[in-house]
């Protein structure tokens, strides 16, 4: 640091002065100098104090000083040179125009070598054009400037990844988490690698969002449920939302778990639930023997449950004898001829979409349907079919029907909601709505069709309510408490429609 009558000369970590494109020693107004610290020194602030300390400080007028400090002179009126340049690279970004903006900024590498902030802007925009060799060369001109830095290691490893270099990208995506741990967009891509998978210790709390080694996930979770004694209704929400995430080997953890875990007094759904699970995710697994043999015990164990019976059908097809499955099928909808599972088994074709197919079906589905005339099960189904086929008023009056006789049965009532929306039939859900009387504590699904609902008829103030009572909903998982988030935020910034 040096001292010119009313500024102080002071010099700059060579390192930080690259990483900004600024001058190495920076001229400061001697009143600034005692704020610089906490103020920090912004672009603006050393264009403006150079360009000020130039034309009219003592030694910026002095003949002699700049001759003898000549190469700094230069600097500084390199720097002010920038600016405009600068200017068009950053109007060229924002207008998304990458090779306007790549011509600026190797005008200003020409101009300043030392400038790393060009030559960092210079690799963005390059990778942004899609020339990712060029890119990768020009972040690795720069790289001991900004070793170290997350977000340039992130910008090296995507360039990797676009390359499909996914060892290299990796190299990066570590740097950058040394460098900050909660580096997100270095989390993303180890997700997207393979390496990392995001689990929420607590499918509730956001707060609770982990990143696991994929190969580890079983192990660390382990550890976590034995931190602490769990009940089983714990470990039945752990298979619901493992299961929707397709982690069959934990899924059959937890199940296994619930069952260990439920007491003499919950023999009921919570067994069934549990058993029936950890049979689904041995076949998901491959373990197809030690599903069948688990299958066949539990039908033993619970003759009455339809399920018990629908995934031994499951297991015996999946073991090469599919025709010991029908009578499965069969004793299944003896026990529950609403058991949709048993009546796709039974009635439905191989692929559900084949309209031709689907429609052959109909008859004999719909005479079992007639032939069971309280089953809301079978009465869905039907509506199921005849959607598939294109009788759309046949099918939302047999989910009116079917709701009729399962009014309690809230997955079903927000699948005929579902129909009604997609049929712009709004008024329809709204009026059924209103004959609930206690809504808000029913299924989240049934609470987001209704929002839709007004949100569709221009009921803004209403959606916007339905939708928030689902983000400040703590039972429900986090993934659907954000989506009703992202939801008001949408309606807040699409402006009202005009009729």
């Amino acid at each position: 640091m040096s001292e010119q009558g009313d500024w102080v000369l002071i010099g700059l970590d060579e390192n930080t002065a690259r990483r900004q494109g600024i001058p190495a020693r920076m001229p400061v107004p001697r009143a600034e100098f005692e704020g610089l610290a906490d103020k920090g020194l912004g672009i603006d602030a050393a264009r403006k104090w150079i360009k000020d300390f130039l034309t009219n400080s003592e030694p910026g007028k002095s003949g002699v000083w700049r001759k003898q400090n000549s190469a700094l002179v230069s600097q500084f009126e390199a720097f002010l040179d920038k600016a405009p340049v600068w200017e068009r690279a950053q109007k060229a970004f924002g207008e998304r125009d990458y090779e306007k903006a790549i011509s600026a900024l190797k005008r200003i590498i020409t101009m300043d070598p030392d400038d790393h902030a060009a030559r960092l802007n210079l690799a963005s925009a390059q990778a942004n054009l899609g020339d990712h060799p060029a890119a990768l060369k020009s972040f690795q001109a720069i790289r001991k400037t900004f070793q170290g830095d997350a977000d340039y290691h992130v910008a090296v490893g995507q360039v990797h990844l676009a390359m499909q270099k996914k060892d290299a990208a990796l190299d990066e995506m570590v740097l950058a988490l040394e460098a900050k741990p909660d580096c997100q967009p270095a989390l993303d891509a180890m997700v997207q690698l393979g390496v990392l998978v995001p689990i929420y210790e607590n499918p509730r709390d956001a707060a609770s969002l982990v990143y696991v080694r994929s190969d580890s996930v079983l192990e660390y979770l382990t550890g976590q449920w034995d931190a602490a004694p769990r009940d089983s209704a714990f470990y039945l929400e752990q298979l619901a939302y493992h299961e929707r995430e397709l982690r069959h080997g934990v899924a059959l953890a937890a199940a296994e778990r619930a069952v260990a875990a439920a007491g003499a007094g919950e023999g009921g759904e919570r067994i069934e639930r549990a058993q029936l699970a950890r049979i689904a995710a041995l076949r998901s697994l491959g373990r197809v023997d030690e599903a069948l043999a688990a299958a066949q015990a539990f039908v033993k164990e619970a003759p009455s449950s339809s399920g018990a019976w629908v995934e031994l059908a499951k297991c015996l097809t999946q073991a090469g004898r599919g025709e010991e499955a029908p009578a499965a099928i069969e004793s299944a909808l003896e026990r529950d001829p609403g058991d949709l599972t048993a009546l796709s088994l039974r009635f439905w074709p191989s692929d559900p979409a084949d309209i031709q197919k689907v429609n052959e079906a109909i008859p004999a589905l719909a005479a079992f349907a007639a032939a069971h005339p309280e089953s809301a099960g079978a009465r869905r189904s039907l509506a199921r079919a005849e959607l598939v086929a294109g009788r759309i008023d046949d099918a939302l009056a047999g989910f009116a029907a079917a709701v009729a006789l399962a009014p309690e049965d809230d997955d079903l009532r927000a699948e005929y909601w579902s129909e009604l929306g997609k049929q712009q039939r709004y008024p329809e859900i709204i009026a059924d709505a209103a004959k609930l009387s206690d809504l808000a504590k029913r299924d989240w699904q049934l609470r987001w069709n209704e929002a839709e609902a007004y949100a569709a008829l221009g009921k803004n103030i209403e959606a916007r309510a339905a939708f928030s009572a689902i983000n400040f909903d703590e039972s429900l998982h986090v993934d659907v408490r954000r989506r009703a988030k992202r939801a008001v935020k949408t309606m807040d910034e699409t402006p009202p429609v005009v009729t």
